[in-house]
């Protein structure tokens, strides 16, 4: 090293020392943001129930005792209601995609019925390739036998 690169490499080294130390970055989900509140209530199903029982106790907080009597029944009925209209659109949901399943499963059948019948046919030409093999070194054993 000549000396005029000594100072040089001298003033890097000791902006590399006094160089701050960031912290690293928190990584982010790799998923998207949710595009609206359904999609929200998909990814995060519990979030959403826990907003909804928080939400219900800060409006009961807020209402006057006396309206708590008809507003509530009305309100539970209105719930019940709501419920049941969730978990009927949930069991068509679910059917939905049960069958949205087995459809892929049987396309995935159809298209792996070509690979199976070359495999099969592979598996068989090799078993007649062996036998051949086998029969030939047999009767190659036996020559050397007589020999």
């Amino acid at each position: 090293m000549s000396a005029a690169d000594q100072p040089d490499q001298q003033i890097d080294n000791q902006a590399e020392r006094d160089a701050p130390v960031l912290p690293a970055r928190a990584t982010l989900p790799d998923r998207y943001p949710p595009e609206d509140y359904r999609s929200l209530a998909g990814e995060y199903p519990w979030l959403t129930v826990a907003a909804g029982l928080g939400a219900g106790l800060l409006v009961g907080a807020m209402l006057p005792k006396g309206l708590g009597g008809k507003f509530g029944k009305r309100a539970f009925a209105a719930a019940s209601i709501a419920a049941e209209l969730g978990l009927a659109l949930s069991r068509k949901a679910g059917d939905a995609a049960g069958e949205s399943g087995r459809e892929g499963l049987r396309r995935m059948g159809e298209a792996a019925a070509p690979l199976r019948q070359r495999a099969a046919r592979g598996g068989a030409s090799a078993r007649g390739a062996g036998l051949v093999i086998a029969r030939e070194a047999l009767k190659l054993a036996t020559r050397k036998r007589k020999a």
